[in-house]
């Protein structure tokens, strides 16, 4: 698929399968490739899977270094506005999350439903996310890759690090292999990450919703999660055993069948 115009931007989407469409929004620093081996192979047979490197990522071009999470969510509305998608499932993973918290209170109408894996409501407000992401941008900005790189492992369950020496190994290749080479943009992300604040707002949204998040998410903390799920009406909350911040990468099986049984029900 070509980039699409829209706003200030050229998005990179790419578009595989039929049916109801899934968006699947990656987050901080990564491509919307991330999604393909174990999500969208999952689900195209049944659904329209659309992925997207955000704003900053990837094949993306323009948007500048200095942007918010609403002018990605606008990026996102733009993308489905030019396809002529009415409304959709979106699927975001911790920064995409963010994105939707800012779609479904922006353009209300686009959201079908919405799964927010590994998610939170207020960087001014949860203030281990916070130093979690100030310390990240630092790192980014001050100090050699490689150690910037080193500090990834936070984003595994301990779990997994401690008992399934096999698994780590594989997490952490295919992470690395997903990420943005696009540094200034990624330190955008993270900025962007910092600016969120949703929390006294989440009671508008009205678009069908699970939060999904791992039980071990030493990142985006499951009271962080739970926080989301009791602010938004009727939302359904999960917790996926043994996995970290990295769920979708480290038990895409479990990942996959909530989203699917979520979608199912609905």
């Amino acid at each position: 698929m070509p980039l699409i115009r829209t706003g200030d931007v050229q998005m990179y989407v790419e578009e595989s399968g039929a049916g109801e469409p899934i968006v699947w929004i990656p987050g901080t620093g990564l491509l919307g490739s991330t999604w393909d081996r174990h999500q969208v192979a999952r689900f195209a047979p049944g659904y329209r899977c659309l992925t997207l490197d955000l704003r900053g990522s990837g094949r993306t071009e323009g948007g500048g270094e200095r942007f918010t999470v609403e002018d990605m969510a606008d990026d996102v509305a733009g993308v489905m506005d030019a396809l002529g998608i009415a409304s959709a499932h979106l699927v975001g993973l911790s920064l995409g999350t963010a994105v939707i918290q800012a779609l479904a209170l922006r353009r209300a109408d686009l959201v079908r439903s919405a799964i927010l894996l590994s998610t939170w409501s207020s960087s001014r407000r949860e203030h281990h996310i916070r130093r979690h992401f100030e310390s990240r941008l630092y790192a980014l900005e001050h100090g050699p890759l490689d150690v910037f790189a080193q500090f990834a492992f936070w984003m595994s369950a301990p779990s997994v690090i401690d008992d399934e020496p096999g698994l780590q190994p594989d997490v952490e290749r295919e992470l690395a292999a997903h990420m943005s080479t696009r540094l200034a943009g990624t330190a955008a992300h993270f900025r962007a990450d910092l600016g969120h604040d949703t929390q006294d707002r989440l009671s508008q949204i009205r678009a069908r919703t699970l939060v999904l998040f791992g039980a071990e998410d030493l990142i985006t903390l499951p009271r962080y999660n739970e926080r989301v799920a009791s602010l938004i009406p009727g939302a359904a909350v999960e917790q996926i055993p043994r996995a970290g911040h990295l769920a979708w990468l480290e038990r895409p099986d479990q990942v996959n069948d909530s989203i699917e049984a979520f979608l199912s029900s609905g």
